[in-house]
């Protein structure tokens, strides 16, 4: 019987071009080193060689040529009959002649090893499975599914100078058209914006209008809500798109303004689909506060993929109340971690993805609402690329109005404040003129406030026990 825990089942001949292809392919062996194994070579002279091959690699970064290996051979090992075989396997394999079999090596040896790792996986979840540890159970299948995959080197600079143009960026607006100028046109692939606001201020708000601006430019939207249910997101959606106010769509038990609501949705897809040649499409999805993970979201993602839709943007509103995919036993250090995922995530699909995050109490009544007040975990700023503050004191919120902050941008300068609509009856909000004559900087305590995220990145490997 064919053991199918080895290269048996695809013969001696096999084996032995795969040896060839590991010694004159670097960028085959780089791809599989971590994944394959030396003992699913059937001869053990093929699997010493293959642990020669690997060893090598490890100290010098490169594999070795048919010279260097017969030096090795000739010099560690002391029985002669299998160091005159071994030497006599390379010489072999170096008179090896490349065909148009290798693409069929390679991709078999890869697809085998791929499937070792799987099985592997499944084994260590078992016990996993009976503590109930799901999202350890989910990275190892999720490790073993990248296994083997060939990675890209990275940015060729002068080679590619092409790509850096801003054509190649391809930013969705904010449909703020002040701030869209200042920020190089809006988030980009693998960019992680934040609205940042005291609690009641209008966060979510604002995520919906910047969701509902993307839907406008013809893009595919996934928003989910973690506080909110999905009927109450969709209602904030038909009263910023059909600008229709938000108090009577709730009131509206009886369907009358609904049947006008949908008319105007139809008419502005319609638009949509005229000006960009695409129908959009925005799926909302609601998990309970503090039950959705990172995985979570990339489950669904995967799940929606599977039926043909590939979104463009994604909201998460917020990361404040997400849950963690790593067990820390303190608050900080897990809202830390959310944002780094959620950066992450924006950094693997290569799609913008704005999130929210709360303010302390320092924060409810100011008007410029700086990094200083931000809750929890001053290092959630350090991830994201773009932060929007918005402080609404009485005097603004009567005239419907707030003062917009810029507070961090790596796509531009910082540290602007701007006075403008926020109107969050239709989820009106714009940027009208540069605000506050006094703009306040990063942080009053800065010294204080950099020592204690010193402190946070010390102490947050002791405070993380499911690693």
């Amino acid at each position: 019987m064919t053991d199918q825990n080895s290269f048996e089942k695809f013969g001696n001949k096999f084996q032995l071009k795969l040896l060839y292809y590991l010694l004159t392919d670097e960028k085959f062996f780089t791809q599989i080193y971590e994944i394959l194994l030396p003992e699913y070579f059937t001869n053990e002279h093929y699997t010493f060689l293959t642990t020669l091959i690997i060893e090598y690699s490890e100290q010098y970064n490169t594999v070795p040529t048919y010279d260097n290996l017969e030096t090795i051979i000739n010099t560690t090992l002391e029985d002669e009959t299998q160091q005159e075989f071994l030497l006599k396997l390379v010489k072999l394999i170096s008179s090896y002649k490349p065909s148009t079999d290798k693409e069929f090596i390679e991709e078999k040896t890869v697809e085998f090893c791929r499937q070792q790792a799987m099985k592997n996986a499944i084994l260590q979840s078992v016990d996993l499975l009976k503590r109930e540890d799901f999202e350890t159970i989910h990275e190892l299948i999720q490790q073993a599914m990248n296994a083997g995959v060939a990675s890209d080197i990275g940015h060729e600079y002068f080679i590619q100078s092409y790509d850096r143009t801003v054509d190649k960026r391809s930013p969705i607006a904010t449909g703020m058209k002040m701030l869209d100028d200042i920020v190089a046109g809006g988030l980009s692939a693998g960019e992680l914006g934040m609205i940042m606001a005291g609690t009641g201020v209008g966060k979510s708000m604002l995520l919906v209008f910047l969701a509902a601006e993307a839907l406008k430019q013809g893009k595919n939207v996934i928003y989910y809500t973690l506080e909110l249910s999905e009927k109450m997101v969709g209602l904030r959606f038909d009263a910023k798109l059909t600008q229709t106010a938000l108090t009577p769509l709730l009131q509206d038990t009886g369907g009358t303004l609904r049947k006008t609501v949908d008319k105007k949705l139809l008419r502005i897809l319609e638009s949509i689909d005229k000006k960009h040649n695409v129908t959009p499409r925005l799926i909302i999805k609601e998990y309970p506060t503090k039950a959705a993970t990172i995985n979570t979201f990339k489950r669904h993602i995967k799940s929606m993929h599977n039926q043909g839709y590939v979104p463009d943007m994604i909201f998460v509103d917020y990361a404040d109340i997400m849950k963690s995919a790593k067990g820390y036993n303190e608050k900080r250090f897990e809202l830390e971690s959310n944002v780094e995922q959620l950066r992450g995530l924006a950094g693997e699909m290569q799609i913008p993805v704005w999130t929210a995050s709360q303010t302390n109490r320092d924060g409810w009544d100011k008007d410029i609402v700086s990094l200083s007040t931000i809750s929890e975990s001053a290092a959630k700023a350090f991830v994201a690329d773009l932060i929007i503050s918005v402080g609404r004191t009485e005097e603004l919120a009567r005239e419907n109005q707030a003062c917009y902050y810029l507070a961090k941008s790596r796509l531009g300068p910082d540290k602007i404040s701007f006075i403008g609509r926020f109107n969050t009856s239709l989820l009106d909000f714009d940027i009208e003129s540069q605000g506050l004559d006094s703009i306040k900087t990063f942080d009053e305590n800065k010294t204080e406030r950099m020592a204690s995220v010193i402190r946070d990145i010390m102490d947050k490997n002791r405070n993380t026990p499911n690693e």
